[in-house]
């Protein structure tokens, strides 16, 4: 493993630190930071390509920034291929790193064979509709990416015999468990209605995931899956409407929290250094084809937390609460009445999180308002 004190020649940190650090958000330059500085086998990713899709995502961003900063700290010398759609806005989120020869963005919409003549060493696929503003607009549009386009890159990865495919899919594939399964082990399924609008990321991420496991055991394709549970931190797009990314939009704004329904669920929330620490402790130490969780092992309900930030983290600001209804805010979504995972299994590779609640939330609101 990297001596985690280790640097690079002091020129080349020197000019890391001038040309990115400079324009790196502080709070995003901290998280990465703490990410490389674990202990995990970061020299296998020496001299590697990586391609991850959907770079740009709040998600797979900061996997991308990661590998930057590996770079940077380490000379890893990894090239990663950034595959998005829309090319403009992963201009403006890797703006920083433009000068950069190791990241390379390509605009590609992955339902579309894919063509790229770099030896491939690893390949991540982050690319999906993750907010259920876009479930009832475009269902078909948040089924594709996870099954055509998983299968488009499990057959760039055989063509490449990748190292491995690592794919994201989420903890909500569980479906409806009984209050007793509860906190939910990888291994524990229950029902979910394919004949519902409102299942069809959840489907497709349960098809894409069995459709890695296909390529595993009848193409040889080397594959491991991460299902993230509710995951916030810098980069939150704030009008996604779900309901933690709109208590952090009105605590940025100054504006009391309006609550939308009872705000009983039960979910647990994950900050994204902790999470992206999970991933590549997954990546790097997991089992080939198992399936990981990642999430905290902190249950609070979503009008709890919403009190908890306006009368405790950010009590300053004097907001409040207020119980509301909106029709127009029921966005098409699968109300699950608690979500909470185990993460026992993750744990057992070396993983713990390191960043409360009050932490993660007070960073993320930071990382705005810088």
């Amino acid at each position: 493993m990297i001596d985690v004190k280790q640097k690079s020649s002091a020129a080349h940190y020197a000019i890391s630190c001038v040309i990115k650090m400079a324009t790196r958000n502080k709070i995003i330059a901290s998280d990465l930071d703490y990410i490389v500085k674990q202990s995990l086998p970061w020299e296998t990713f020496q001299g590697k390509t990586v391609l991850i899709s959907g770079a740009s995502g709040f998600l797979p961003s900061y996997m991308v920034e990661t590998f930057i900063y590996l770079n940077e700290i380490y000379n890893l010398d990894i090239a990663i291929i950034g595959l998005v759609r829309d090319f403009e806005k992963a201009k403006r989120r890797f703006a920083h790193a433009h000068s950069l020869s190791c990241l390379t963005l390509i605009r590609q919409d992955i339902c579309q064979p894919i063509h790229i003549d770099k030896k491939i060493d690893f390949i991540i696929h982050a690319a999906s509709h993750a907010t259920p503003k876009v479930f009832e607009v475009d269902p078909v549009g948040t089924i594709l990416p996870n099954v055509i386009g998983t299968n488009n890159l499990l057959e760039l990865g055989k063509r490449n015999l990748i190292d491995l495919f690592f794919y994201f899919s989420t903890t909500g594939v569980h479906g409806f468990v009984k209050e007793s399964d509860y906190p939910i082990k990888e291994n524990c399924y229950g029902s979910l209605d394919p004949m519902k609008l409102s299942s069809c990321y959840l489907e497709s991420k349960k098809m894409g995931e069995n459709l890695a496991v296909a390529w595993w055991h009848q193409h040889g394709v080397p594959i491991k899956v991460v299902r993230p549970a509710i995951t916030y931190g810098p980069g939150l797009n704030l009008h996604n409407g779900r309901s933690f990314e709109d208590f952090v939009s009105c605590i940025v704004n100054r504006k009391d929290i309006e609550l939308y329904s009872d705000g009983s669920a039960i979910r647990n929330y994950c900050y994204i250094a902790d999470a992206v620490f999970g991933f590549f402790t997954v990546f790097l130490k997991g089992k080939i084809g198992e399936a990981y969780s990642v999430a905290t092992d902190h249950e609070i309900s979503i009008k709890d937390l919403a009190y908890y930030l306006v009368d405790d983290v950010f009590a300053e600001r004097k907001l409040k609460v207020v119980m509301k209804k909106k029709p127009e805010k029921n966005y098409m979504r699968i109300n699950y009445p608690r979500t909470t995972v185990d993460i026992t299994k993750i744990k057992s590779l070396g993983w713990d999180l390191k960043f409360s609640l009050r932490e993660g939330f007070i960073k993320t609101v930071e990382s705005i308002e810088l």
